[in-house]
Formats: C-alpha cells, structure tokens, sequence
C-alpha cells in the first residue's frame, strides 16, 4: 500500500466560488466541495482493489464509457479481474478512482480503465495511480508497459512516449479487433520501455489509412 500527501493543489476553486452567490449547493456538490477542501490537508493511498471495491468502480468506469473516454466493463467482468485493479482513496477510505494492470506476458502489460473522481481532478490521485502501476509493473519484470488515451501530455510526465498502435500487437488484438472505431481512433498509443518484438498483424489492412478531406464552403 502506497501512502503519500496530496502535492497538487485543486484546480477549479474559482468555478466552485463563483457558483455560492447565485445558487445553493445541492448535496453532492457540497460533499464535492469538502472532500477537494478535505484533501489540502489528508493523505492519499493506494491498494489493490477487493471484490467491495467493484461497485464503485464499475459505477466510475460506466460514468466515463458511454461516450467512448473507457471501454466499457460490466460488473461481472470487473469482479472477475478484481486482482488486476489498483485503487486510490483518502486514508479515511474515500474512494478516488482506479486503475487496472492488464498483463500479456513479460514482454508487455497495459495499464488501462485509468479514472479518477471529475469532482476530485487535478488533486493528484491519477499520478498516484500511475505511480503505483509502474511500480508493479516494474516488480513483475515487465519490459514495456502501455496505454491509449486522448491526453498525452499527463502520460509524458511518466516519460510514457508515442508510438504506432501496429507495435502494440496484443493491445491491438485483444480491443481493437473487435473496436468499430479502429479506423477513427481518436486515441494516442503510449508506450515507456522496450518496445515488443514486431509480429504481423491478421491482415494487412487491418488499420486503414486515414482519408484526407477537404472542407467545402456552401453557398447560401
């Protein structure tokens, strides 16, 4: 179990000040408010996840699929890869967020289904979540670990760097063989340590070229 302060500071105190003198707070916006006022001062830790975490993260993780941040994982898949889940909260047991290490062999592990608390971000528990799957992926001797995400500049405080989805051979097969979006993937493949091997892909078409388009004006 990994125990640290928080060191960032929270990053929307303005909006939160500026909403007190037009509307009143509902319940979940006062306990948002008091737990990111909670958190200058308390500790955050991780742990590996238990079956009475999995709730609480299928409900976070749901939050953020439906419009294709995460992939969507049932309840049932979760409680049934618990082990590979990693979660962060306050030392009074407040639930901040979770992460999974999904291992393919000691070539590769993937950290993937990152997420933290929107009403918490920027307080810190996604870069101890990061922290701590590194540090077991390392433990494990695991020579490259690798993610997909829409934000890489947070990644490439890790030292995480670019690179082709092609060279992610069982990442690819594993989701975006069967992703309707793999020829629209909005996602950068990020990578830190020694790349796997090359090996072919089914096809060769397997990812399609992305087509240039023009932009027509249209008269009126």
């Amino acid at each position: 179990m990994a125990l640290s302060p928080v060191l960032e500071p929270p990053s929307s105190q303005s909006t939160i000040a500026s909403t007190t003198t037009q509307t009143p707070f509902t319940p979940s916006q006062r306990r948002s408010a008091t737990l990111r006022s909670d958190l200058k001062s308390l500790f955050l830790r991780t742990r590996k996840a238990q079956l009475q975490d999995a709730q609480a993260i299928h409900q976070l993780i749901d939050s953020f699929s439906h419009d294709g941040t995460l992939l969507p994982r049932s309840y049932a898949e979760i409680c049934a890869n618990i082990r590979t889940f990693t979660i962060v909260e306050t030392h009074t047991h407040q639930f901040l967020g979770c992460a999974a290490l999904h291992v393919y062999g000691p070539h590769l592990a993937e950290i993937r289904s990152i997420v933290v608390r929107p009403d918490i971000k920027g307080c810190g528990a996604g870069g101890q979540l990061v922290h701590e799957l590194m540090r077991q992926a390392e433990a494990r001797g695991i020579k490259c670990l690798c993610l997909f995400t829409r934000i890489p500049n947070f990644f490439e405080h890790f030292h995480f760097r670019t690179t082709e989805r092609q060279a992610l051979t069982d990442k690819v097969l594993k989701d975006c063989l069967h992703c309707a979006r793999r020829n629209a993937c909005d996602e950068t493949a990020m990578a830190l340590g020694e790349l796997p091997a090359p090996r072919d892909l089914p096809r060769a078409d397997f990812f399609l070229p992305h087509q240039a388009t023009e932009l027509v004006q249209l008269q009126v």
